[in-house]
């Protein structure tokens, strides 16, 4: 219990720090108590009921429960010699009586025959983990951005309700559980996928730190069947006609809703990402063309010609901003995404109009590809307009891309 022990002079202290939200309550930043001896073996022992009361205190300063038996368990995955393992056991026997020596009814009952007792005992061992007990300490070695870790957590989370422990965890089981996410839950592959790889990837923190099997493989060689595109259009997002895009601004108008009006302006006549475009600072843009410099793919990042029709917006949006931003006044969520809150506007603007769930602002980038392709636009010129990566050997690894004159031309015969 390294953490917990700390020499001076001849003798071994009991440390912990304590937490800085509740240090207002106990009024020190530390606990700190002598274990009268000079015997490292001897203060092994000794440490671990005061660790467990202060833990307790700690606990009851929060207002909220005290996972005893994880603590245990941590104490015994670390402990470095067998003696040390032997005195962190007996401490786990002596808390475990405890529990069923309060529980007992009969006279001559014995304590650990207790069902509380026992759970306590196979979870302080090991014999029993919560699936997500490690999931926060499996976290901080990530290196995902805070929105993929919170996804994760999610992922996790929603497979514990399934399965609360480690062991729990079996392989067909695990299958069926699959096949009433894409049945009963509707999800799409992608999203199950998604979760799987989540969850792939806690298993083998699991059994690194020893507390999964490394021979049971649960998550290994799931195959997630490919939903029919004919037969789940939710999975399917579909252009809209360009008259229903007119429709889109003009009721955003009605609804006296100018920002949302601009959005649709900015996406209908660039085919922009409403990612790339509610981050689009003032700086960005220059006389005739604008430049996305935040995108997802290399390809993203291009030189976009502003159409005629878009001209007179752009200039009355650039003089207009307070903060930099084309699109002024926006908020940003807790990972920095100010498409966010507009985004879900737009949701209940196309609802409203009796648009379903294949249809969503990325629907107005399809339309504008689509107009494209039927003015006779070379598929790579609309490539280089909206960020779509080039796949031919020639275009796609040689070519720098057309010029923004070469775009501008191609981007007039964009219509509604």
């Amino acid at each position: 219990m390294p953490a917990y022990l700390q020499k001076r002079r001849r003798l071994w202290y009991a440390v912990m720090e304590i937490p800085k939200t509740v240090r207002p309550h106990f009024g020190k930043r530390r606990f700190f108590q002598s274990l009268n001896t000079d015997s490292r073996t001897v203060a092994e022992r000794r440490v671990l009921p005061i660790i467990f009361a202060w833990r307790s205190e700690i606990a009851k300063a929060r207002e909220e429960p005290n996972d005893d038996a994880a603590f245990f368990r941590r104490s015994l995955r670390n402990a470095k010699t067998t003696e040390h393992k032997h005195s962190i056991l007996e401490q786990i026997d002596m808390a475990a009586w405890k529990i069923g020596a309060a529980n007992v009814e009969n006279i001559g009952d014995s304590p650990l025959g207790d069902p509380e007792a026992g759970l306590f005992y196979a979870r302080a061992t090991g014999q029993v983990v919560s699936f997500t007990e490690y999931l926060d300490e499996w976290l901080s070695t990530s290196r995902a951005t805070a929105k993929t870790q919170n996804m994760q957590r999610s992922d996790v989370k929603r497979f514990a309700a399934r399965f609360a422990t480690v062991q729990a965890v079996i392989r067909p089981d695990v299958r069926r559980w699959v096949t009433t996410l894409m049945n009963g839950a509707g999800l799409a592959p992608k999203t199950v996928q998604r979760i799987l790889s989540a969850l792939r990837s806690y298993w083998r923190y699991l059994q690194s730190i020893g507390v999964a099997d490394d021979e049971n493989e649960p998550f290994s060689k799931l195959d997630v069947a490919r939903q029919n595109n004919r037969t789940s259009p939710r999975a399917v997002r579909q252009p809209f006609e360009p008259n229903d895009v007119v429709r889109l601004l003009e009721a955003a108008i009605q609804r006296g809703d100018q920002q949302l009006a601009d959005l649709i302006r900015l996406g209908m006549w660039t085919g922009c990402r409403i990612e790339e475009l509610c981050a689009l600072r003032v700086d960005q843009v220059k006389d005739v063309h604008f430049s996305v410099s935040d995108a997802k793919t290399n390809a993203g990042w291009r030189d976009v010609p502003i159409h005629r029709k878009l001209a007179q917006t752009m200039t009355r949006l650039i003089s207009e901003s307070k903060d930099g931003y084309v699109l002024s006044g926006l908020t940003a969520n807790k990972y920095g995404d100010r498409s966010n809150a507009i985004g879900k506007r737009f949701g209940h603007l196309k609802t409203g109009l009796g648009f379903g769930s294949q249809y969503v602002f990325h629907s107005i980038r399809k339309t504008v590809v689509t107009i494209l392709e039927n003015a006779g636009v070379p598929e790579n010129y609309v490539a280089d307009i909206v960020g779509h990566e080039k796949t031919t050997m020639t275009y796609g690894l040689y070519s720098g891309g057309v010029s923004l004159a070469v775009k501008r031309n191609a981007l007039a015969k964009l219509a509604y």
